[in-house]
């Protein structure tokens, strides 16, 4: 294991650059914090860049150090300067951006979920959690979202970020092809006439969750062949964006599985 000790090293450098989007898109990497992403970050080791631990730490994470060989050992001082915790675990580690193939995951026909402008990156991680959990094909996301890559959203998704295609900026043309593939456009409105629970969701389905603020934009309804709504208290202005992303999953879920069990 190698130790380094001086902010001006390439490998702290690069670390400590990844904070900003700009050299996250420009170096096609990221950072992740903590025991446990750098855990999830172990499981795709053709990911892996390179680990960061803690001198004084150095036993506690051996068994992490023992899987690869690009793994640096620094100072409290230099695992602060490389994380944006105020109190890092004593280890983080550099990832390569997954790049997923757009051709595979719309021709599974499962369902896809479309954000758009959703910026609070502890409701992404949650969105990308649930996404996983419940077989999500793959999440689509509008210019204006937050970035997935960034270190509140990689630290709120736990893994997910690694195990579920994601597609940033999406063009009209590529909206486009999926509803020429037979994708039905589903939105939710506060004003729809439909319960989520009273909808059949085709297999091929795309979702759209927009953000709380102030929902799916004009142009993307435009595309919607059906608009569903979450029931609710009418004291209540709307629920947590990543809540109501999660409740309708579920149920597109329940319905794959009930149609799996019949077939």
């Amino acid at each position: 294991m190698k130790q380094i000790t001086s902010q001006d090293n390439k490998y702290i450098k690069l670390a400590a650059s990844l904070k900003q989007k700009k050299h996250r898109d420009e170096e096609k990497m990221f950072l992740v914090e903590g025991k446990r992403a750098v855990a999830e970050a172990l499981q795709k080791p053709e990911l892996l860049e390179s680990i960061f631990v803690d001198e004084s730490l150095v036993e506690e994470y051996q068994e992490f150090v023992d899987l690869i060989p690009e793994a640096y050992m620094v100072s409290a001082q230099l695992m602060r300067h490389i994380c944006c915790t105020e109190t890092p675990q004593g280890i983080a580690a550099i990832m390569k951006t997954p790049v997923w193939s757009w051709l595979d995951v719309v021709n599974k026909a499962g369902l896809l979920i479309l954000l758009d402008q959703v910026s609070d990156p502890g409701n992404m991680g949650s969105i990308f959690r649930t996404c996983w959990a419940l077989g999500v094909e793959g999440v689509l996301m509008t210019k204006g979202c937050a970035d997935p890559f960034s270190p509140k959203v990689v630290r709120s998704t736990m893994g997910a970020l690694l195990n579920i295609p994601v597609f940033r900026d999406i063009p009209d043309i590529q909206l486009d092809t999926l509803h020429e593939q037979g994708y039905a456009f589903i939105c939710t409105d506060l004003n729809a006439e439909n319960n989520y629970y009273s909808l059949k969701y085709p297999d091929q389905s795309i979702i759209i969750i927009g953000s709380e603020a102030i929902g799916a934009s004009v142009e993307l309804k435009r595309r919607c062949d059906r608009f569903i709504k979450i029931p609710m208290n009418p004291q209540v202005d709307s629920l947590n964006v990543a809540a109501a992303c999660a409740i309708i999953v579920a149920e597109v879920a329940r319905q794959s599985d009930e149609r799996t069990r019949l077939a």
